[in-house]
């Protein structure tokens, strides 16, 4: 199955590799890597609403279908006013690949913002990249939301080599009263 992403000016193939565990076919001199392979390779989580990790609420948000976003399903995550450490809610998503020092890593998610207070914007508090198990942000950004369905994305490079799961983008959204969705999440790393 083949969907469509549109990151920037270029429409790209995303197979579901993370899903499904596929790897594409390497290149040979006769055939030149396809942008599918490409992107399959930058690809580094499971891209999929179903396996974002939401934490910080006694009752965990759920993932609902919505065909109006990519893939179909977004995890809404209903917040009853801002607390004092936002980021004690919120969602991440784990790196399934290893990266390297320097590499230039893109997160690039879909997300929109319903009943806010006052018709105001929704908040993402910050997005970042994060080292785990001990967290510490490696870069980060906060974002206004819309109501409709947009993607956004944060870009920066990778201070030090990474394991696999040594990394998660992580979306903190306690600072204000409102509901988000959050659509599939991409963490691509495109090297040095």
């Amino acid at each position: 199955m083949m969907r469509f992403v549109l990151l920037g000016a270029a429409a790209l193939a995303v197979p579901l590799v993370a899903a499904t565990g596929q790897t594409p076919a390497p290149a040979t001199a006769s055939a030149p890597r396809s942008a599918e392979a490409i992107f399959a390779d930058r690809l580094s989580n499971d891209p999929r609403a179903e396996s974002l990790r939401p934490y910080g609420q006694r009752i965990p948000p759920e993932v609902r279908t919505d065909k109006t976003v990519q893939f179909g399903k977004a995890l809404r995550i209903p917040i009853s006013g801002a607390i004092p450490e936002f980021g004690r809610i919120g969602v991440v998503t784990p790196t399934l690949k290893p990266v390297r020092k320097g590499d230039r890593i893109v997160i690039a998610f879909w997300a929109r913002a319903q009943r806010t207070e006052g018709d105001a914007p929704g908040k993402i508090c910050r997005s970042q990249l994060e080292a785990t198990p001990v967290v510490r942000t490696i870069f980060e950004q906060p974002f206004d939301i819309t109501p409709e369905w947009k993607m956004y994305k944060l870009i920066g490079k990778a201070d030090q080599a990474y394991p696999a799961g040594g990394l998660n983008a992580a979306f903190h959204l306690g600072c204000a009263k409102q509901t988000i969705d959050i659509g599939p999440v991409f963490i691509l790393d495109y090297g040095q």
